[in-house]
């Protein structure tokens, strides 16, 4: 069963729509808060939330006493991944959309035995994807997805079908998630990737690595994120729980 998204989500969602259709073009003033509320029949609280989200991904600039404006999402650069759980950390938003480049099988040799946690010869099926974000000219990150032969066919559904991929395989396979371990850690965009991205060889990056155990407690899907600096950007607000001890 598909968790329903909390209700700030799902304006910020809605909000994001009408300007990614021109509903509401760059420049263009955003309802008030009060008039928001009177639309979406919710709490000023819930649609400051809201506007907190679409102004953490670039996408307005707030004015106190003047309203909320429309800007071009390139005016801040890196696009900004505001969450609100660890869980975010496994999927990207609904704003971006993957594009699969090719694909291939392989035997894993030492280095790809490494990344997979696997034996040296094990086949995978490697897919190769770029990340986009709407009106920008260059992908936000490059992905090589790995995954087991027997879910080769799950090629024909990425981009075309909402989520991200290991919810494609649990829909289409029946696939359960039981662990899920993820490393991010700085790096290079490799040689191979360069040009597509539009950057230099070796420019820095974030890599991020999500490796994903399913039934019989075996890696099912392993991904590899490639983020060109500048291009990418996680956000999360962290609350320490504080605990009162009676005396």
């Amino acid at each position: 069963m598909t968790k329903k998204l909390p209700r700030y989500r799902e304006i910020a969602d809605e909000l994001l729509s009408d300007i990614t259709t021109g509903k509401f073009a760059v420049g263009a003033m955003l309802p008030t808060e009060i008039e928001l509320c009177e639309r979406f029949a919710v709490s000023r609280f819930t649609v400051r939330e809201a506007l907190r989200r679409l102004h953490d991904m670039g996408l307005l600039h707030r004015r106190r006493g003047a309203g909320t404006v429309v800007r071009a999402p390139d005016e801040q650069g890196a696009f900004v991944q505001s969450m609100d759980s660890l869980s975010a950390l496994l999927q990207y938003p609904p704003e971006t959309k993957i594009e699969v480049l090719g694909n291939e099988t392989l035997a894993a040799d030492a280095a790809q035995a490494r990344l997979l946690r696997c034996r040296v010869g094990r086949k995978w099926v490697k897919i190769r994807c770029v990340r986009w974000v709407h009106r920008r000219d260059t992908p936000i990150c490059w992905t090589d997805v790995y995954v087991v032969p027997r879910y080769r066919s799950v090629i024909s559904l990425i981009g075309s079908k909402p989520g991200p991929i290991h919810a494609l395989l649990i829909e289409k396979f029946g696939e359960t998630v039981k662990n899920v371990k993820v490393a991010l850690f700085a790096s290079g965009v490799p040689a191979n990737m360069a040009e597509i991205m539009g950057v230099a060889q070796d420019t820095p990056a974030m890599t991020i690595v999500r490796r994903y155990t399913g039934n019989a407690n075996r890696i099912f899907q392993v991904s590899v994120s490639v983020h060109p600096e500048g291009r990418f950007t996680y956000a999360m607000n962290l609350e320490r729980e504080w605990r009162v001890r009676a005396s």
